[in-house]
């Protein structure tokens, strides 16, 4: 209850502030389609790198995602996504799913919109509206003739999963196929001949772009059109014929038979007589135009004469006619009785003849043999029925027939014959022979197996189980008994990840599969007939492994180091994060965040480029310790860690500090008698930059005038000593210019400070000296020596030392006690005070001062003053 009333108060806050609050901001998450209900699709905590408690409320009902209150976890919320019914008609490529997410806490409430892109995964193949697609080419067309393909294949996926690429599956080279763009061709890669080959089959394979590819196919049938490329032929062109002269009026004296190979109109043959053909004979003798056929148009009489000589002319469209010549002789009725003989010679059985169907034309199955003395048979005996077998007379005896075969043999198209070979009277034409002749087509292994498909593509995921079932292939062969029986097996480069089955062609995974070893594998399998010889054919089987998230994203090494200077800009490259997944798809591709949280250094999550969003200060913080976490999208996600050490490398940003003199307007007392060698003052400097930009030497500039033969200062401590004895040298104020430099690359950094040496006996009058070193506040580039008075036997200096011997002695018995208060007071504070940091080069000093720096901006700010000054 109390739930519902705390659910009901976020509904009523929602709506009354839904007038007021517009979405301002936009997170936006990708998912491929075909995803299963609750997989994550994104969180909108660690989009909007959220930490506070919020709560949030979808405020759009949607019946595809489902939204965490408290997680800000997005989820699928149906069985599947589909994107080709949420998007069919989308021309831009892209699917999106809107809806508003409001988000509330204690401090603050907003509305955010969050878009969905529903990704595109290939599981739509091609399709072919037509399952068979038929083309008719003449068979005189030239090779190189192109014919338009206007059936093309559809594909309901989006971009290059939508891109359709074509390709010819045929056993032979006759044809080829030409794209240009979305025109496909069909290209002639060979002579054609009718005759020989009427049709031709193959198959039309279109595959997409996918990763996997898919691809469909159809059946292409070209038809082969007739030309007018053959001429009649007469079976027989040389007839001689004995007519008996009883024979009655419209008895067919002979049949003749002239073929022509074309088909159709180019098929159509008409019979003539010559030119050279008496018009009796015309007259005794019909010859149908159609079918070739003459017959006795008139009783034969006395008158008649008994031989005739026809010509015949077969003509067919735009061909040289073809000629016979029969001889027709007059015969008197038969005296003797017909004896017909027949004799086999091919295989036999009970007048069943048995021959293989690849024997080839004008093969002889038989010989019949004709006694006639009295011609009462009409000739040429005949096959009274349409069948591959004619009879031919001999050539060298006219009552000698030779039973061949007319034209090729096919067993798988017909296996047994029933001919009769009919011999009619020349009297009156009617039947006086018959024989019935059986013959039987016996099969040889002239057909290659033929696979229902030659191109097979098949997904399995990875991690299988060995022996798993991948498909079972079926071949057939029209031929019969063991010249029709298979046996499956692999072809010339067996595989050992797969086993075969030799009987029933069921194809299995040998071993487990990893797609980061291997992401697909192309086998060719071969069917084999068991005839002899032996005929085989090949199907090409393209196992394809699909994905799964089984590699975390993985890091070259555990621990990633990487060296940057101070002054690298915001927005600066500090390196690569290199991490790759073995994995393919949403499964390869992750996202990369920091465990410790950070606002100093950002990651580019497209080109993983680690970049400073601040600035780095080398005397600040030296190193930079982070953990990046890598997350793939996969489901479940699989992550990995990095550890990323970020050095400083110290650049010269940092000028020397003087610290000794404490300004340019301090000075020092060397009294005449100090002796050559001594040291009388020093200027200390310190650097806070490393290595070589933290060495300091010292040098004095300018022109030196007297100053450089009675001062010297050491390059590398500072210290400034006497070159000779101040005997005989005038007393006064000597300035010197002084210049700390580091040892930087590429710039050298320095300062300048003014050294203030008063050769003198005393301080005599402190103020006049004060006022003459305040006079020269502005530094000039020369060193200066203001004389005050002559040092000879430092008679005048005395009278000057004694008017100030009083408050001198005061002063410095004052500064002594001042400086002996502020040494111990920094000795107990530096004793009781943390850890410090300290400079990186520490000079000592001949004075017993230690110096300390509390903050290092305080220090700089103060280096920056000090060198404005000088």
């Amino acid at each position: 209850m109390e739930y519902f009333q705390v659910y009901l108060s976020v509904l009523l806050v929602v709506f009354h502030n839904l007038c007021q609050i517009r979405a301002t901001k936009e997170v936006t998450f990708h998912i491929s389609e075909e995803q299963k209900e609750g997989t994550f699709i994104g969180s909108l905590r660690k989009a909007l790198q959220l930490k506070a408690s919020v709560a949030f409320t979808m405020l759009d009902s949607s019946n595809y995602f489902l939204l965490d209150t408290e997680s800000g976890n997005l989820y699928v919320a149906t069985d599947k996504l589909d994107r080709d019914s949420l998007c069919p008609q989308d021309i831009l490529d892209e699917c999106v799913l809107s809806s508003d997410v409001f988000i509330s806490s204690e401090e603050q409430s907003e509305i955010v919109k969050i878009k969905v892109y529903i990704l595109d995964v290939n599981d739509n193949a091609p399709c072919f509206s037509e399952e068979i697609i038929i083309l008719s080419v003449p068979e005189d067309a030239t090779v190189g003739t192109m014919h338009p393909i206007d059936h093309l294949a559809s594909d309901r996926d989006t971009k290059n999963n939508s891109a359709l690429t074509y390709h010819l599956n045929c056993t032979d080279e006759t044809f080829s196929l030409y794209q240009n763009a979305e025109v496909l061709l069909l290209t002639v890669q060979k002579p054609l001949d009718r005759e020989t080959q009427n049709e031709y089959q193959m198959y039309l394979v279109a595959s997409d772009g996918g990763n996997p590819a898919l691809s469909g196919s159809t059946l292409i049938r070209v038809q082969v059109t007739d030309v007018n490329d053959n001429c009649p032929i007469f079976l027989t062109n040389n007839v001689s014929v004995n007519l008996p002269r009883n024979t009655s009026v419209n008895a067919t004296v002979i049949q003749l038979l002239a073929v022509d190979e074309d088909i159709g109109e180019n098929h159509i043959i008409q019979y003539v007589y010559g030119n050279r053909v008496q018009e009796s004979s015309k007259s005794f003798f019909h010859l149908n135009s159609s079918t070739g056929m003459i017959t006795l148009s008139v009783s034969i009489h006395d008158n008649m004469p008994q031989q005739h000589k026809l010509t015949v002319l077969a003509i067919g469209p735009g061909c040289a006619p073809a000629v016979a010549y029969i001889s027709i002789s007059i015969q008197e009725l038969p005296k003797k009785d017909v004896c017909v003989e027949l004799r086999f010679v091919a295989s036999h059985e009970n007048n069943t003849v048995s021959i293989t169907e690849d024997a080839v034309p004008n093969t002889i199955l038989a010989i019949l043999d004709i006694e006639d003395p009295d011609h009462s048979i009409l000739r040429p005996l005949y096959i009274n029925n349409t069948s591959p077998f004619y009879l031919r007379p001999a050539e060298n005896s006219p009552d000698r027939y030779l039973l061949l075969t007319y034209r090729n043999l096919d067993f798988e198209l017909q296996r047994n014959y029933d001919i009769y070979i009919i011999g009619n009277s020349t009297v009156n034409g009617s039947t006086v022979y018959a024989k019935k002749i059986s013959i039987k087509i016996e099969d040889v292994n002239d057909n290659y197996p033929q696979f229902s498909q030659t191109l097979v593509e098949i997904f399995i995921e990875e991690n299988n189980d060995p022996g798993a079932f991948l498909l079972k292939l079926s071949a057939s062969d029209a031929d019969s008994g063991s010249n029709s029986k298979i046996s499956y097996s692999f072809g010339e480069d067996p595989h050992s990840m797969f086993k075969i089955e030799s009987t029933d062609g069921i194809l299995t995974a040998g071993e487990s599969f990893d797609r980061e070893e291997e992401a697909s594998y192309l086998l060719l399998i071969t069917a084999s007939d068991h005839g002899f010889p032996s005929k085989n054919s090949t199907c090409t089987v393209i196992v394809n492994i699909l994905d799964q998230n089984d590699n975390a994203p993985n890091f070259p090494t555990k621990d990633l180091t990487f060296y940057v200077p101070e002054n690298l800009p915001r927005g600066g490259e500090v390196g690569i994060i290199n991490v790759t997944d073995a994995d393919s798809g949403l499964n390869s591709e992750f996202s990369v965040y920091f465990i410790n949280y950070t606002t100093l250094f950002s990651i580019d999550q497209k080109s993983l480029i680690l970049r400073s969003m601040g600035f780095l200060d080398y005397e600040r913080e030296l190193t930079y310790e982070l953990l990046i976490e890598a997350t793939d999208f996969g489901n479940p996600p699989l992550s990995n860690r990095v550890k990323v050490t970020v050095f400083i490398l110290d650049v010269n940003d940092n000028a020397p500090l003087i610290l000794l003199p404490e300004s340019n307007f301090s000075y020092v007392l060397v009294p005449p008698e100090t002796t050559k060698g001594s040291c009388i003052t020093k200027v200390h400097a310190i650097d806070y930059d490393a290595g070589m930009n933290g060495v300091i030497t010292y040098s004095g500039i300018g022109k030196m005038g007297d100053s450089s033969k009675l001062f010297m200062i050491d390059a590398l401590t500072g210290n400034i000593t006497l070159k000779e004895n101040t005997h005989g040298h005038h007393c006064g104020l000597y300035q010197l210019i002084v210049k700390a430099s580091d040892h930087g690359y590429p710039e050298v950094l320095s300062t300048i400070v003014r050294v203030n040496i008063l050769l003198n006996d005393s301080i005599s009058n402190q103020s006049y000296l004060e006022s003459l070193i305040m006079d020269k506040a502005s530094m000039s580039k020369e060193n200066q020596v203001i004389s005050l008075s002559s040092c000879t036997k430092y008679s005048a200096m005395a009278s000057f030392s004694l008017q100030l011997s009083v408050p001198t002695v005061i002063s410095i018995l004052a500064f002594s006690v001042f400086c002996l208060l502020g040494v111990l007071l920094f000795l107990c504070t530096r004793r009781n005070s943390k850890k410090k940091k300290k400079p990186d080069i520490e000079i000592p000093l001949k004075l017993a001062v230690d110096y300390y720096v509390k903050d290092w901006n305080e220090l700089k700010y103060e280096t920056r003053q000090e060198t404005d000054k000088g």
